[in-house]
């Protein structure tokens, strides 16, 4: 199993950074290496199930992703998915209200069924996630809630 945790600051009042980013719509916007989905069954509440497929360096994973936490308290903001299918992922997003902005923060948690995948294929899976996805993803929030301004 692999982890990830990265953080970016973005000049957006936490009450649009969390509308925007809890709607499943609006996820391949942000989300790196994330079809648009092929079915949503909900809003990006609790309960939420986006069928869609993550591709990375040329391979395509088939996943469902069941939102098992989303909600506001105070000055915070709560997302949590399990992703199943191809592999399997917790993610966990908190946003915080800060001055002039949000800070968003995502983790990831991913393992891969070695007896789908060759060693290369799950180390060059890991690096990318690792090193790049999270940053891309959170670049690309950033982008598009500054972007609204």
């Amino acid at each position: 199993m692999t982890r990830a945790r990265q953080s970016i600051f973005i000049r957006a009042p936490i009450d649009e950074v969390f509308q925007f980013a809890k709607k499943p719509g609006n996820w391949t916007s942000f989300y790196n290496h994330l079809s648009k989905p092929e079915r949503i069954d909900g809003g990006g509440e609790a309960g939420t199930e986006v069928e869609t497929v993550f591709s990375i360096v040329g391979l395509r994973f088939p996943v469902t992703i069941n939102v098992i936490r989303c909600e506001r308290i105070g000055d915070e903001g709560f997302w949590e998915g399990i992703i199943t299918g191809s592999f399997t992922a917790h993610q966990k997003s908190h946003y915080r209200s800060m001055e002039n902005g949000t800070e968003a923060t995502f983790e990831l948690e991913i393992e891969l069924p070695h007896s789908a995948f060759d060693r290369f294929t799950e180390r060059l899976v890991y690096d990318r996630l690792e090193r790049n996805t999270l940053r891309h993803t959170l670049e690309n929030l950033k982008a598009a809630c500054e972007l609204e301004r």
